[in-house]
């Protein structure tokens, strides 16, 4: 395999990750200026409801599957496993939603967000697969064509039928054409020997079926942390709907979306350096890891300060420029939501290289401790303070899962330094051996 350089892959995705967050926030952008705030609120809504769900059923297979360094699974494994979660989880969402939806259009929004994170769930297992293979280039053009193509159906969807239910369908259409008209594809044109959705029904299950159990098995602890990790945000967002209504959470999802911005750079970056840093641990280079994750920790820092300086100094403008007046009335949640996103940013830089060392089981852990913190501190101020609370109590989260990581972080870069002094320790015993042979002979 031809090997392709870091920047080059991190220019890539980081370009296509910035114009699909860019997409994404237009998404909102048009809720709030072609819709109501009820409408944005149901909306927000349904993100909330169905991101647990379906980041559960992704189980960060991707992650997974571009640092499977080994081969341990094969594509059909990955394919046949999501799909099997994508139809489980969209079934949860809509159950969830029958029960929770304050009324039948925020149910049907739901229903249609579940599925085009359904469609989104599925071309993962394809973008992992051209990870492995360092081919971001592909990646991020399926992703620019998911961002245009959702921003511009979901805007004039609204603007033709002011129906916030078709504008949510017309954001699954669009994931669903880019789904089988271009990362089917793209895998074919990088796997010629392969097909896309014939592993489906041409794998022989019963056979494999111990494979895909395996590979569940393994992933179940990220399926939990990624469900973990997608209640932490939005547990402050479901009780400030039950303290303060549809409106001041469609107001609070608008301000947060920013903090996607600064998150995309430090995504794009993992997944540059994510192949490589599970290459690093599975051949033991102890320096090359430790190099690669402390600067990747180091540049997610920067953003971060980068953010909090940004939003204290540009705030008012940008929220009045893109949201309205109303909207900038509340800088001082938009700084504190930036500065949670800043410790969020360097807790996600340590997560991936955690996962390429496969510390799986500790992850969860922290972060059980953290959704816990979140949502105590959630219970307790965002009945005093609103909004703000809400803020104050996901930084508190992030600061409890960042000392557990870095801890975690730095006993696998030690496990790495004593495996390969053990492994040096025992060349030269052979050697010694080898030559008191020929001495004697």
């Amino acid at each position: 395999m031809k090997q392709r350089s870091v920047g080059g892959n991190f220019a890539w995705s980081l370009s296509a990750g910035l114009i699909y967050a860019f997409a994404q926030w237009g998404v909102l952008v048009a809720f709030a200026r072609l819709g109501t705030m009820e409408e944005l609120g149901d909306f927000a809504l349904a993100l909330a409801i169905t991101a647990p769900v379906l980041l559960m059923a992704r189980m960060q297979m991707r992650t997974l599957q571009s640092t499977d360094a080994r081969g341990a699974f094969g594509f059909e494994h990955y394919l046949g496993l999501m799909v099997l979660n994508v139809l489980a989880g969209v079934a949860v969402c809509c159950a969830i939603a029958w029960v929770v939806a304050p009324s039948p259009r925020a149910m049907a929004v739901t229903a249609m967000v579940a599925l085009a994170k359904g469609f989104e769930a599925l071309s993962e297992v394809f973008y992992g697969a051209l990870q492995k293979r360092e081919r971001l280039a592909l990646i991020a053009r399926s992703t620019i064509a998911k961002g245009a193509l959702s921003v511009v159906g979901v805007a004039l969807t609204l603007w033709l039928t002011n129906s916030p239910v078709a504008a949510a369908a017309a954001l699954a259409f669009s994931w669903a054409i880019v789904l089988f008209c271009f990362d089917a594809q793209a895998f074919r044109r990088e796997f010629p020997d392969a097909h896309p959705w014939r592993p489906l029904w041409r794998t022989p299950w019963r056979e494999q079926g111990g494979k895909v159990k395996a590979l569940f098995l393994l992933c179940y602890v990220l399926g939990i942390t990624s469900l973990l990790g997608a209640l932490r945000p939005n547990i402050p967002r479901y009780l400030l709907e039950a303290h303060s209504g549809q409106a001041e959470l469609g107001m609070y999802a608008a301000l947060a979306y920013f903090t996607a911005l600064g998150g995309r750079v430090v995504h794009s970056l993992g997944q540059a350096v994510s192949p490589r840093l599970g290459r690093y641990h599975a051949a033991g280079e102890q320096r090359r890891y430790g190099r690669m994750l402390a600067g990747f920790a180091g540049i997610a820092a920067l953003i971060g300060l980068c953010a909090i300086a940004g939003s204290a100094l540009f705030g008012r403008w940008a929220l009045t420029l893109f949201y309205g007046a109303a909207y900038a009335q509340n800088l001082e949640l938009f700084v504190w939501l930036m500065g949670a996103a800043a410790l969020e940013y360097v807790c996600v830089s340590l997560q991936i290289g955690l996962t390429a060392a496969r510390e799986l089981k500790a992850q969860v852990v922290l972060l059980v401790a953290s959704v816990c913190v979140v949502a105590l501190g959630s219970a307790y101020w965002v009945p005093l303070v609103g909004p703000v609370g809400a803020a104050w109590a996901l930084g508190l989260g992030w600061v409890t899962e960042l000392s557990g990581s870095v801890w975690l972080a730095v006993r696998a870069w030690r496990r790495l330094g004593r495996e390969e002094l053990s492994a040096g320790a025992s060349v030269p015993a052979r050697a010694a051996v080898d030559a008191r042979e020929r001495t004697a002979s």
